[in-house]
């Protein structure tokens, strides 16, 4: 089923199937785990419509993201979907506890990209802060049979008090076993991550101002995972058509780009974006910018759509966040 586009509008799409998760990581900015998800809304039908509407609008990419993606027993059936109306890229942002044979087989035969975190080289660490004994084992389990299996898949090291100045060995381990796109972020200030009593635009990475948008499983639409205290309207009150042209939608953009540009010309930082979320755009760290930057987005970090470029190397390292 291959469909006919309108003028783009859209260029990328986090789809959140279920803000439940079976870890209780402590930074968590979606503020998942296994006690989550009673706001979840969207089901089956209602996100096949939404991929159906993006794809009409221009959207060649999409992320299905969580809480933890393969607790929803469509992500399958939503990849497929995808793959029939003519997605360039899919991807899914996962933990990797959770690999089961026939999901292993989809991600094979549809071409899926896997992406998911990693917070040390050493099980302590690592199930310190996902607060889950035995996660560490599992996600390493799995991604040695992603690697095994040839599916593109990278992963994020996110540095906070737990697993500081632990970022180059862990890198190099997940090289050792065949993961060699490993992306590093800091915190940022949201859900549990966030120690301070407010919530500022400024924390955003910025490529939220531009075509990109995420949809959660509430049907709340805001311009990224990680601007959801922002949305801006609902998928069960608006299309997505109209949400993405919307006014309200572009007011929101250009305060973000104000923001983050403004805090990282006030730090100093050379080219006023240093670490830049874009999933349009990968390019070297020297062009970072509102429109330029190295890497992909997820909601974890930076990186939904490295094949459009290759991550550049700098004193800095890849950007990547969960």
């Amino acid at each position: 089923m291959m469909l006919h586009p309108a003028t783009p509008q859209l260029d990328f799409l986090w789809l959140e199937l279920t803000n439940q998760c079976n870890l209780q990581c402590s930074h968590c900015y979606a503020e998942s785990g296994p006690h989550a998800g009673h706001e979840d809304t969207l089901v089956r039908s209602q996100y096949e419509a939404l991929l159906t509407e993006a794809w009409q609008i221009g959207c060649r990419r999409v992320q299905f993201i969580g809480g933890e993606p393969t607790l929803n027993h469509d992500l399958g059936d939503l990849i497929r979907f995808a793959a029939d109306i003519g997605y360039e890229f899919v991807e899914v942002f996962t933990n990797l506890t959770r690999l089961p044979d026939e999901l292993l087989a989809c991600f094979a035969r549809h071409h899926v990209h896997v992406a998911t975190s990693v917070y040390a080289s050493r099980s302590g660490t690592h199930d310190l802060i996902t607060r889950v004994d035995g996660s560490f084992s599992k996600t390493i389990r799995n991604l040695r049979l992603l690697v095994e299996a040839g599916i593109p898949v990278r992963a994020g090291v996110i540095e906070m008090d737990e697993n500081v100045g632990q970022f180059e060995q862990t890198a190099e381990f997940l090289r050792s076993i065949g993961v060699q796109n490993v992306g590093r972020d800091r915190l940022r200030q949201f859900g549990r991550g966030n120690s301070t009593s407010t919530t500022d635009l400024a924390e955003l990475c910025g490529g939220c101002a531009e075509n990109v948008l995420c949809v959660g499983a509430d049907g709340k639409v805001s311009p990224c995972i990680m601007s959801k205290p922002w949305f801006v309207s609902s998928v069960l009150e608006k299309s997505l058509r109209d949400i993405s042209s919307s006014p309200t939608l572009a007011a929101l953009r250009d305060d973000i780009r104000r923001a983050v540009v403004g805090t990282h010309e006030r730090e100093g930082v050379h080219g006023g974006i240093h670490v830049i979320c874009q999933p349009k755009v990968c390019g070297p760290y020297d062009t970072c910018g509102p429109k330029l930057g190295p890497g992909p987005c997820a909601p974890s970090g930076c990186s939904p759509c490295y094949p459009k470029g290759v991550w550049r190397s700098s004193p800095q390292g890849p950007t990547l966040q969960r």
